[in-house]
């Protein structure tokens, strides 16, 4: 892997609590120079005011509101791809001292490695963020250390292997990133990360959790209210299904004859009984009522592939379905007018 500049891209939607600090902390963390592409995805009054000197900033405008996916394959259609990685940063995380470096070691340490993400812990450096802890899960002895809250930060590895991590601080290879193209749009927001994650897998690249840096998120920042809450869960357990269908690969139907026939029964009643743990029975419903229109789609690889690659068309993506050999000479984006 060529050392080269680092593109960060932070999306910011109602963002004015969260971005002065997120960029702050970003700068002072720095031991590598980075390319800032921040997105204005409507909301936010900070944007013209915040100090982004010496993260040589491209600030992007949305005319609405994208889901966390399309914004983030807006700022990629704006990039240079000379880059030598990408990093996805949510806006409401703070740096720790050179996490980003420390992550981009590891990508030059392992060529098989596709993405990484650093120690993830709550804003308050407290614990550990959710989203973080479940993809720790991936490597036992990753968790055998985190559990015990290692001393002094100390790991026994630079990195640790797992299935998944969250884009809440991902740092993918330029070169698997045009390769596997950028988050799918069906989702919107959540669980776009954990199905890169799996375009990853599926195209023989590795994924890691580095331990030589931490950030801290808060989780939820755009969750303010209770219809906040209700859409959030809506779309969770919706694209949780859709995550779930792709992970059968070849066995889609039989993974969906599972689901309809006795998970989703289950915690319908669960919702009903409202059992702990369950989930409320509006955004339950809801949830399963905009995912059926999809599964014509979602049951078929094929059919599926195809909506991707028409997808990938419209940004000038290269065909992910062949091999591509001259991917070095080329934008995997075409210009906008």
């Amino acid at each position: 892997m060529t050392a080269g500049p680092i593109t960060v891209i932070i999306v910011a939607y109602h963002g004015d609590r969260w971005i002065p600090e997120c960029l702050t902390s970003l700068r002072d963390s720095l031991k590598t120079p980075v390319r800032l592409v921040l997105v204005d995805n409507v909301g936010n009054t900070c944007v013209e005011s915040v100090d982004v000197a010496g993260l040589d900033p491209i600030v992007l405008r949305c005319k609405e509101p994208l889901g966390f996916a399309e914004a983030n394959n807006f700022a990629l259609q704006h990039i240079d791809w000379d880059t030598e990685a990408v990093c996805f940063l949510n806006q409401d995380t703070k740096s720790g001292e050179g996490w980003l470096a420390a992550c981009v070691e590891c990508l030059r340490r392992d060529p098989q490695l596709g993405a990484v993400s650093p120690i993830i812990r709550t804003y308050d450096w407290q614990d550990w963020d959710p989203a973080f802890w479940d993809c720790a899960k991936g490597s036992p002895q990753l968790m055998r250390e985190i559990d015990g809250d290692a001393e002094d930060g100390a790991h026994d590895e630079p990195c640790y292997e797992v299935p998944q991590i969250t884009a809440a601080a991902m740092v993918i290879r330029t070169s698997i990133l045009g390769r596997v193209g950028p988050f799918d749009p069906i989702f919107g927001s959540y669980y776009e990360d954990y199905d890169l994650c799996r375009r990853i897998g599926e195209a023989g690249g590795k994924l890691g959790i580095c331990t030589g840096g931490e950030i801290a998120h808060f989780s939820g920042s755009a969750t303010t209210d209770d219809a906040a809450r209700r859409k959030r869960t809506r779309q969770m357990l919706r694209n949780r299904a859709i995550h779930r269908f792709r992970l059968a690969g070849t066995h889609r139907t039989r993974a969906a004859l599972k689901y309809f026939g006795y998970m989703f029964p289950r915690n319908l009643l669960r919702s009903l009984l409202r059992t702990p743990s369950s989930q409320p029975l509006g955004p339950y419903l809801a949830a399963h009522r905009d995912l059926l229109p999809l599964l014509g789609r979602l049951l078929s690889r094929r059919r599926d592939q195809q909506h991707w690659q028409r997808y990938l068309d419209t940004l000038g993506w290269p065909d992910t379905t062949e091999p591509d050999t001259d991917s070095s000479s080329r934008s995997p984006v075409k210009e906008l007018a």
